[in-house]
């Protein structure tokens, strides 16, 4: 499998030296330096269209990059290069000390707004090679990073290495790193993770850095999908009628969360990593009482290198439970809050899976980050559904995703949860048919549309996804492991 490395820090700490020594000792690898893209949009923008910073901004504003602007990107001796309406810039004419500053500001005021360009440029790289990603801001634009090294240096360093870069003065120098620092540090630029592994390169040479670096790639681990708590107390305030966990009943309703930690501890030491810890499991979490929920929290907390994401499943009850809201906020660490709808409409959607409050509505909802799933179902009305799923996210912007999901029946066939859903539930044909009305595009497996905000996955990767239950590691049929069990697993 093709790892994903990033690579940001400090200006003048040496990420591009890294990088491109990286290039040389990683067989396989591409190399994609954001700047590729945010110097010659910065060049074209300021000195092709001639538009000044508030003119830029109208433009990020009102969405007009995309319609107004072809991005393209070919690659040459192993590198990306970004194209603007098909013309490639020279590399001299990109890097100056003025289109270094230009570029930051430029880079601010896009922010995240080109990411799912960014990601749709990743995953076609990821298919064929590794990728080694040199920016500012990786995790943003590319969730599922394999590494994130961040490189330090002290300002004096910083300023003896752009000085020699540069030829320019002490004191020109100074004042410019210092104003970039400044909107570096303010865009985001130098945000850290659990899972970053910070170098400080003021004393060391390239070699030496180079050794930190491959040392950290080289300690190899073993990443899955997803780490999903199966709570037992099947109790919820919504009564879906597709509802899975009351076709099954297949998990304990005991819940063991005092053996969380150990389970935890186990396997920080197996050097095994989730890309999720995912609070899930029949019913709804924000009905445990806070107590029991700070067991969970205070489980993640202690060992929070282990996951990049925390994903909480809600019926929408949690966002009016601002103590327990504010429980895993309190992690700082990446999170986001997972819905499941069959209709758009607030009304509807309350009416066919029986519940009061519309969470739309919460203030809590609209501070989260929201990852929503909507059921495929023939409560989906389909005439200009583009337009409606569009219309729901602006109107919803804490929603950063909609995933459109086909039901499944459970494992029982002759349930009322499962008739629900073969009756409701569009068929294959239907769905291929959506996906075509709404123009996705498949890459490695998965449905997007050219924004990458509309995803459909077509089945889960479940045998990459484990649980816990009755304080046990196992997986979805039951099966229960040992952590040494899930690494010789991972070794096949």
């Amino acid at each position: 499998m093709y790892k994903v490395i990033a690579i940001s820090g400090y200006s003048g700490s040496g990420k591009t030296t890294i990088s491109e020594m990286l290039l040389k000792k990683i067989n396989n690898i591409v190399y994609f330096d954001f700047g590729f893209l945010f110097r010659p949009l910065t060049y074209y923008l300021i000195n092709e269209l001639k538009l000044n910073e508030e003119e830029i901004k109208k433009m990020v504003l009102e969405k007009k990059l995309d319609q107004q602007i072809k991005f393209s990107y070919k690659i040459i001796n192993n590198k990306v290069e970004i194209g603007i309406n098909n013309y490639f810039y020279d590399y001299h004419v990109l890097n100056t000390p003025q289109m270094n500053m230009n570029t930051v500001t430029v880079g601010t005021i896009i922010g995240d707004h080109l990411n799912g360009f960014l990601k749709k440029i990743i995953d076609n790289l990821k298919q064929n090679s590794n990728v080694l990603l040199n920016a500012r801001r990786p995790v943003a634009a590319y969730p599922e990073v394999d590494y994130h090294i961040f490189l330090e240096s002290s300002f004096v360093q910083r300023v003896k290495r752009k000085i020699l870069m540069n030829q320019e003065s002490y004191e020109v120098t100074v004042k410019k790193l210092k104003e970039r620092d400044e909107k570096e540090k303010n865009s985001g630029f130098w945000e850290k993770y659990n899972f970053t592994k910070t170098i400080n390169t003021t004393t060391l040479s390239k070699d030496e850095v180079l050794e930190k670096v491959m040392e950290i790639i080289n300690n190899e681990f073993t990443y899955f999908n997803n780490l999903t708590l199966i709570l037992g107390a099947y109790n919820c305030n919504k009564n879906c009628p597709y509802c899975i966990a009351k076709n099954n009943q297949k998990f304990s309703i005991d819940d063991n969360l005092d053996n969380l930690s150990k389970i935890f501890s186990e396997l920080i030491k197996n050097h095994i990593r989730f890309k999720r810890f995912v609070v899930s499991g029949n019913g709804e979490p924000s009905l445990y009482s806070l107590e029991e929920l700070k067991k969970i929290r205070d489980a993640i907390l202690e060992y929070k290198e282990l996951f990049q994401l925390i994903r909480i499943h809600t019926s929408g009850k949690i966002f009016y439970e601002e103590t327990k809201f504010n429980l895993f906020n309190s992690l700082h660490l990446p999170l986001e809050f997972e819905v499941l709808r069959v209709a758009l409409d607030p009304k509807l959607d309350m009416t066919i899976l029986g519940y009061g409050n519309n969470y739309l509505e919460s203030d809590l909802f609209k501070n989260g980050k929201i990852k929503c799933d909507v059921a495929l179902t023939d409560y989906l009305e389909r005439e200009n559904l583009l337009s409606q799923l569009n219309n729901f996210q602006r109107n919803n912007d804490s929603i950063k995703i909609i995933r459109l999901k086909q039901l499944l029946r459970g494992d029982k066939n002759n349930t009322p949860q499962a008739t629900w859903v073969k009756n409701h539930s569009l068929d294959d044909d239907n769905i291929q048919q959506v996906i075509h009305e709404l123009g996705l595009e498949i890459q490695n497996g998965v449905y997007y549309s050219s924004n990458q905000k509309i995803v459909y996955k077509p089945s889960g990767d479940y045998d990459y996804d484990y649980v816990i239950n009755n304080g046990q590691l196992q997986n979805y049929r039951n099966e229960i492991y040992n952590v040494m069990e899930l690494k010789r697993k991972a070794k096949q």
